[in-house]
C-alpha cells in the first residue's frame, strides 16, 4: 500500500500531469462530481422534508388511523353513532404501539358575522382524551379550545376563515346546523373565537373548526357516550395496517378501522413519487459523476504511457499499476464529495434555519420548502457515491493490461 501511495502522489505531483489537457479534465471531473454530489443531498433532505411536512399535516388533523362506523368512513360527516365505553377504550390502552386517541364527531353548517356566510365542518373533540399539541405549531394567534372548563362554547378557526368572514378571536360568530334532512328550521348557536390557525393545508383550512363534541353531541340529541369516531395516534406510522387490521379483530363486528393513509390515498400516493424522483437523481447525478471521473483517469493513462512502459519493464504487475492510477481516482472522488458535502449541506441548514426558498402553497401544502436530513441517508448517498465510483473506475484501468512496454517507453 505504501508503494501505491507513493507512486499515486508522484503522479499527483508530476509536472507533466499538470499540462493543460489533463489539468482542465482533473478540475471538470471534480466539478462534475461535486455538483452530482450537491443535487443528489438536495433531492433527498428536500424530498424527505416535504413528505415529512405534508404527512404530518395530515396526520394532525386526523391521527394516524380512525375507528368509526362503516357509514362514516365514507362520508366526512358523522352522521351514524356509536357508543365507545370502557370496553372499546381498554382495548386501545392494552396496545402498546397506541401512544394516544380521542373521540371525535363531525357536524356540516353555516357560519356567519354579520355579512357573510361560508360552509363549514365542525369538528366537535372530547375534552377528556383531545391532545391539543397536535396542534400548537398551527396556532398563529390566540389558543386552543379549553375544552377543560365548563364554557363550550369556544371554537378555533382557521386563518383562511378568519379572513373570508373579517372576524378575529374573541369575536362571537352564529354557526347554523342542522340535526337532520327533515328539519326544516336549522338551529343557531353563538360561539366565541379563542384562536386562529394557519397549516397551510387549504383542503382543511378552507372549512375545518374545532369545538367541543358535546355541541354536536347536543345538537344530534346523541349521549354523552356517543361518538362518529376515534382518532388514533402511533408510536410508529409503519405499522399503521398491522395495527388497523389488529383493532378491527379486537373492536365489534359493527366498526371499521382503517388507516389516514388509505382514506387519502391520492395525497400520499403523491408525497411517495418524491422517493421515485430521489431514486431517479441519484442514479442520473452518479452515472454523470462516474463517467467524468472514468473520462480525466483515462486521460491520465494515456497521458502516463511512458512511466506504465517503464514500471512494466522493472517488474510491476498490471494490477499494481492499476492500483495507482485507482488512487489518484479515489483522490478525484474524495474531493468531489468533500466540496459536493460542503454545498449540500450548506443547502440544508440555510433552507433550515432562514427558509428562503419559497413554494406555492396551493399545490404543495405549504409555502416554503421543508428540509429533512436523516443521518443514514446522509452517510448512504456518500457511500453509495464512492463505491460505485470505485468500483466503475476498475473498468477503465483495465486497458492498462494491453500497454507493451516496449511500444510504451518510446513515447
Amino acid at each position: 500500500m505504501n508503494l501505491i501511495y507513493f507512486l499515486g502522489n508522484t503522479l499527483k505531483n508530476n509536472n507533466s500531469l499538470n499540462s493543460n489537457i489533463s489539468s482542465r479534465i482533473i478540475k471538470v471531473a471534480i466539478l462534475a462530481l461535486t455538483l452530482s454530489v450537491t443535487a443528489i443531498i438536495i433531492s433527498v433532505v428536500a424530498g424527505k422534508g416535504l413528505q415529512e411536512e405534508i404527512g404530518k399535516k395530515v396526520y394532525a388533523f386526523n391521527g394516524n388511523l380512525i375507528i368509526s362506523t362503516f357509514d362514516n368512513n365514507n362520508s366526512q360527516f358523522s352522521s351514524n353513532p356509536f357508543e365507545f365505553e370502557n370496553k372499546e377504550e381498554s382495548v386501545l390502552k392494552n396496545l402498546n404501539d397506541v401512544s394516544s386517541f380521542q373521540r371525535i364527531a363531525y357536524k356540516g353548517g353555516l357560519i356567519r358575522n354579520k355579512a357573510n356566510f361560508e360552509g363549514i365542518i365542525f369538528k366537535g373533540v372530547d375534552p377528556k382524551t383531545y391532545i391539543n399539541s397536535n396542534f400548537n405549531d398551527f396556532i398563529v394567534e390566540g389558543r386552543f379550545i379549553n375544552t377543560s372548563t365548563k364554557k363550550k362554547k369556544e371554537i378555533l378557526i382557521s386563518k383562511t376563515l378568519s379572513r373570508k368572514l373579517d372576524v378575529s378571536i374573541d369575536e362571537k360568530v352564529v354557526i347554523y346546523f342542522k340535526k337532520n334532512n327533515y328539519q326544516a328550521i336549522p338551529s343557531q348557536r353563538k360561539f366565541i373565537i379563542v384562536g386562529i390557525y394557519d397549516s397551510g393545508f387549504f383542503d382543511f383550512d378552507d372549512i375545518y373548526i374545532f369545538g367541543d363534541i358535546s355541541q354536536v353531541q347536543s345538537i344530534n340529541s346523541w349521549s354523552k357516550d356517543q361518538v362518529g369516531g376515534v382518532e388514533v395516534y402511533i408510536n410508529d406510522k409503519k405499522k399503521d395496517n398491522f395495527l388497523a387490521k389488529k383493532l378491527y379483530d379486537l373492536l365489534p363486528s359493527n366498526l371499521d378501522v382503517i388507516t389516514i393513509r388509505s382514506k387519502y390515498e391520492n395525497i400520499f400516493q403523491w408525497i411517495s413519487l418524491f422517493d421515485f424522483n430521489i431514486y431517479i437523481i441519484l442514479v442520473i447525478m452518479t452515472l454523470v459523476g462516474v463517467v467524468n471521473v472514468a473520462t480525466a483517469l483515462m486521460i491520465l493513462i494515456f497521458e502516463k504511457t511512458q512511466m506504465i512502459g517503464i514500471l512494466k519493464t522493472i517488474g510491476a504487475t498490471d494490477f499494481l499499476i492499476q492500483k495507482v492510477f485507482l488512487w489518484n481516482g479515489f483522490q478525484i472522488i474524495t474531493k468531489g464529495l468533500i466540496y459536493g458535502n460542503i454545498l449540500g449541506l450548506g443547502f440544508y441548514f440555510s433552507q433550515k434555519y432562514f427558509k428562503w426558498i419559497k413554494l406555492d402553497p396551493i399545490t404543495y401544502y405549504i409555502n416554503y420548502a421543508p428540509v429533512k436530513l436523516d443521518f443514514f441517508d446522509w452517510i448512504f448517498v456518500n457511500l453509495f457515491m464512492a463505491f460505485i465510483c470505485l468500483f466503475l473506475l476498475w473498468f477503465p484501468t483495465k486497458i492498462i493490461n494491453r500497454f507493451s512496454p516496449s511500444e510504451n517507453i518510446r513515447y
